[in-house]
């Protein structure tokens, strides 16, 4: 069993990152912004096992670092899923998708017990287009940075503080055994039920995934083990997906570019 610490919990793929994880008998504390939404958290246990999750009402813009440390205490794993969701403005989406991220990044590589840090990225969120993509991907791209700038490089600013702080910690010889940043970067999103296949890793970025594929990769990596370093980019595809998460971890396939 471990324990693990989902952020932003009460999003859609947060909700079925807590009860993917439950259902295999992890321990999961959900922090979420509304005391409102702790029956949604607890929904997501399992019957059988209703301790198995346990919501955390905290802010995550406002809670200083020595109460981010608390809440890290015996935790194994974080999970970043949070955002702003476009509420707020720009103001907002500053303080959530990148402060509050690099926040969560600098104390759980601080805390003793962390070994494993997975942020819910965007394949936007780059300085420029991949070089193996074609030109509908480029629009798609250019297109996101034209309609969602600020979110685009927020999301881009935190994916690099926690890539640049891990390899630190790896050449310092700290706490780099075990120790594994996974940058999963979904397309857009959509509601429709999960498909089960994907495009994961060097993927295009062109196309859409369902929040639950997205749930449902995040799980497997964070189980599998092995993915530190890479940034993994995400649509629905071909390829089922417990064989790409095979696939990418053992080829260490990333695009980051």
């Amino acid at each position: 069993m471990v324990n693990i610490l989902v952020l932003g919990g009460h999003g859609k793929i947060a909700l079925q990152i807590t009860r993917l994880l439950a259902a295999s008998s992890h321990t999961v504390t959900s922090v979420i912004r509304d005391a409102s939404q702790i029956p949604d958290i607890k929904a997501t246990a399992p019957p059988s096992n209703p301790d198995l999750v346990k919501p955390l009402v905290s802010s995550l813009e406002e809670t200083p670092h020595e109460t981010i440390l608390k809440q890290l205490e015996g935790i194994d794993w974080v999970v970043w899923s949070a955002g702003a969701g476009g509420k707020g403005g720009a103001e907002r989406t500053i303080a959530v998708d990148q402060e509050a991220a690099k926040k969560y990044i600098a104390a759980s590589i601080a805390a003793p017990s962390v070994s494993k840090f997975l942020t819910v990225s965007a394949s936007v969120a780059r300085h420029s287009p991949a070089p193996y993509w074609n030109e509908d991907d480029v629009a798609t791209f250019k297109g996101g940075w034209k309609a969602i700038p600020v979110y685009c490089e927020a999301k881009l600013k935190a994916d690099e503080f926690l890539y640049d702080e891990s390899r630190k910690l790896e050449s310092s010889g700290g706490k780099n055994v075990g120790w594994e940043d996974i940058h999963l970067r979904p397309g857009a999103l959509s509601d429709n039920p999960a498909t089960g296949k994907v495009d994961l890793g060097r993927a295009r970025a062109r196309g859409s995934v369902t929040r639950n594929d997205v749930a449902d990769v995040a799980v497997r990596l964070l189980q599998k083990g092995g993915a530190g370093g890479l940034w993994i980019d995400l649509v629905n595809g071909e390829e089922l997906v417990q064989e790409a998460v095979d696939r990418v971890v053992r080829d260490k396939v990333t695009s980051r570019t």
